[in-house]
């Protein structure tokens, strides 16, 4: 940044922007730093830095970063948003919920950018119910907004509401037949919901390299072979088969199960990337883990736990995330507080295999 000396405010910002957009936090928040520091009073850049500190999952400066700028400029509307936001990493969340509305009071309601921001950082902390409130604004905002419709879709589908998420889905892909994360979605609600040759056609219309759900592209193989006739080991397959191998690099536990019930169902051998290091559950009471030895349910998912990307957390911490990657990638909820019922349901759900 040699000659930085000589910017101006607004240019320190924009290089913080570009590098953030990259994805280099760290050189973004040096830049904002060397901004504030040579411009004290410009709130922008401190503005900036909050929202740095967010995504770098330090919420306590970020809060910190975002109060500051409110001591000086007391309704400023983007510092309202990260402060909120902030709060509810923290668990604040009453304090946030005060940001938002101190948001829609100062007049704000109709400001497309701003109704996305809160309604995803709700959306991001599981509060549906509110997400979808600031997700209508946005949508009330700018009729012709493709995100602000998908941000509705994703919401509904969180909630269970298939119906509604497909419409909303729809209305996305008509404004933007480019969206393939909600076509790829919408692909997924057609084939759950028994309309295999829909779901295909939706597929098919997204480049392989901007699929990037495992599930979706075994589903894609299955409705291929079953389609269009193609048999195993066809050529025409290979880039199907291609496009796996780069998803699975390095699969969590979770991930190879929902492989292997996705390749059963297309009739295909699972390959031995999928079972290696499977966890094989025998049912009863009591349980067997594949060393021999006889553990409780609560010992199999202690297990399952110990084998995955990250063991250090607790049976419950792990029931609840294996929970939320299942209904994110198949819709279907399991219980997250009880080993039995959590083992089962995901059997019933056909998550994984249990040998009796």
């Amino acid at each position: 940044m040699e000659g930085s000396r000589f910017w101006s405010a607004e240019e320190f910002d924009r290089q913080a922007q570009r590098l953030y957009e990259a994805g280099d936090y760290d050189g973004a928040l040096e830049s904002l730093r060397r901004g504030a520091a040579l411009y004290p009073e410009a709130v922008e850049l401190l503005v900036s830095i909050g929202y740095t500190h967010l995504a770098r999952e330090e919420y306590v400066w970020a809060r910190r970063s975002f109060s500051q700028v409110l001591e000086r400029e007391v309704d400023h509307e983007d510092a309202l948003v990260g402060l909120g936001e902030s709060r509810l990493k923290l668990g604040e969340r009453a304090r946030g919920f005060q940001c938002f509305e101190r948001v829609l009071d100062l007049g704000f309601g109709r400001d497309l950018d701003l109704m996305l921001s809160i309604g995803r950082a709700l959306f991001r902390e599981g509060l549906w119910e509110h997400a979808e409130r600031f997700f209508r604004r946005a949508v009330a905002a700018d009729e012709k907004s493709a995100d602000a419709a998908a941000d509705l879709a994703y919401t509904f589908h969180r909630r269970g509401d298939g119906v509604q998420a497909r419409l909303w889905l729809e209305r996305c892909l008509e404004l933007d037949a480019d969206n393939h994360d909600a076509r790829s979605l919408l692909a997924n609600l057609f084939y759950e919901g028994g309309e295999p040759e829909r779901a295909l056609d939706h597929l098919d219309r997204i480049p392989l390299d901007n699929l990037w759900d495992p599930v979706s592209v075994w589903r894609l193989v299955e409705l291929v072979r079953a389609y269009r006739e193609v048999t195993d080991g066809a050529r025409e397959l290979d880039p199907y088969l291609k496009r796996l191998d780069q998803l699975f690099v390095d699969p969590t536990p979770e991930e190879r199960i929902l492989l292997e019930v996705e390749m059963e169902a297309a009739g295909l051998e699972a390959p031995s990337m999928a079972a290696r290091d499977q966890l094989d559950l025998f049912g009863g009471d009591p349980e067997m883990a594949p060393s021999g030895q006889r553990m409780d349910w609560t010992g199999i998912v202690r297990a399952m736990c110990e084998s995955s990307t990250n063991p250090g957390q607790s049976v419950e911490e792990f029931m609840r995330e294996t929970a939320r990657r299942v209904r994110d990638m198949t819709g279907i909820d399991i219980p997250d507080d009880d080993p039995e019922a959590f083992l089962k349901a995901s059997a019933r759900a056909g998550v994984l295999h249990i040998d009796r």
